[in-house]
């Protein structure tokens, strides 16, 4: 019998390789990149127990839609497809990898944006990368901590002031021999800080955080963004320069960087035989004109029968602390309803998670005005209330 859960971590570069052929995702379509400033990486951890391999990936990008997410979930050798978390920490400097922001005419698309020989490209670096992590596996040890306090220096809510997750909380993975394996990271705050005048591909500030805990603790970094939708970013003037906008963009990610390090270090570890995890897929109702025209002229490419569309979700316990996953950018109001039904002493809340539907939005602020534009980028409130009680059944069987 296994008496230690085995992991291991790594990271592999997905910058892509033909910076010219790159249109840049989020804001506005036809954006093209001239150049790179930090590179993009997949940032896996590879947990195995008796119930077998188990992978967890974070992303550089916007986000993958549960298709791409398919394809690449077919491609890891010898992991079960259902027990592949695939999340994306939504850059706004990263390439268009859904096709929603190629050449367009003022602020619509006229083309997909997405370069298939990237994306066909960055999935065989991802498999490969999960195929190092198999051969690199040991017996691991786990521990969590969590960050409660008031960051509003470098983070907050542009259409309700206060009212969004302050809490970053972060897994520690060590080998049983003490040496660090991974440091988890779950944090809500768009990583859009470079704005739309940026034309260079970084994962914006989730790079710096990265550094600092990877320089800090040896450990990889895994970024997970949390409830960051309606509208959760960095504390930055929409007319800051582009030079005010780096600095920031470098200090606010180290400072954060700095708060999962303290996590890390106060986190106390403890081994576990197995990791409860659930996953389910399920079709849910869309309300959203704009989404069905862009199906219908290509640019969304994305198959919807009888107004559903399929998507997924993810649910897990190990020791104290309890995962969930959502598809999409969920609202502050909608993170808050799930933590409160995790209610662990330690609760993850992965946004992007095996999917990206844009805002996932309640039907209270659905009807407010001041989120007309989340509502336009949404499936609607119906679809994301049918996420909501689904996943809050999956956490009742962990």
């Amino acid at each position: 019998m296994m008496k230690h859960i085995l992991a291991a971590a790594v990271t592999v570069d997905i910058t892509p390789f033909n910076v010219p052929r790159t249109y840049l995702a989020g804001f506005g379509p036809n954006r093209p990149a001239t150049g790179v400033a930090e590179p993009l990486s997949a940032r896996i951890l590879y947990l195995e127990d008796r119930n077998g391999p188990l992978v967890w990936i974070a992303l550089d990008l916007i986000g993958l839609m549960l298709p791409d997410v398919d394809r690449l979930r077919a491609q890891l050798v010898g992991v079960a497809p259902e027990r592949v978390l695939v999340a994306s920490t939504h850059t706004h400097a990263g390439p268009d990898t859904m096709g929603l922001w190629g050449p367009g005419v003022g602020e619509v698309p006229i083309q997909s944006g997405r370069d298939e020989a990237y994306i066909d490209w960055m999935f065989q670096q991802i498999a490969a990368g999960v195929a190092r992590a198999q051969i690199r596996k040991r017996p691991a040890v786990f521990g969590f901590a969590e960050d409660k306090t008031d960051k509003a220096e470098w983070v907050i809510n542009i259409r309700q002031a206060g009212y969004h997750d302050q809490t970053m909380s972060v897994m520690r993975v060590d080998g049983v021999d003490g040496r660090p394996i991974a440091c988890l990271t779950n944090f809500a705050c768009h990583p859009e800080g470079l704005w739309e005048t940026n034309t260079l591909i970084s994962p914006d500030y989730v790079h710096h955080l990265n550094k600092r805990v990877e320089e800090e603790t040896g450990a990889v970094s895994l970024f997970f963004n949390g409830a960051l939708g309606g509208m959760v970013t960095l504390n930055l003037d929409d007319d800051a320069e582009q030079s005010a906008r780096r600095s920031f963009v470098k200090r606010a990610g180290k400072a954060l960087g700095g708060m999962a390090v303290e996590c890390w270090q106060a986190a106390k570890t403890k081994g576990y035989e197995e990791i409860n995890f659930q996953s389910q897929r399920l079709a849910i109702p869309v309300d959203n004109k704009q989404l069905y025209f862009l199906a219908n002229i290509g640019i969304f490419s994305r198959q919807m029968h009888r107004h559903k569309l399929e998507t997924c979700l993810f649910a897990a316990r190990l020791g104290d602390a309890l995962f969930a996953t959502l598809p999409g950018e969920p609202l502050p109001a909608v993170g808050f309803a799930i933590k409160k039904a995790m209610a662990a002493k330690f609760n993850f809340l992965f946004g992007l998670g095996g999917d990206e539907l844009g805002y996932l939005i309640d039907s209270r602020q659905a009807a407010d005005e001041a989120y007309s534009y989340e509502r336009s980028m949404s499936v609607g409130p119906d679809g994301v209330e049918e996420l909501m009680r689904q996943l809050q059944q999956l956490l009742t069987e962990l």
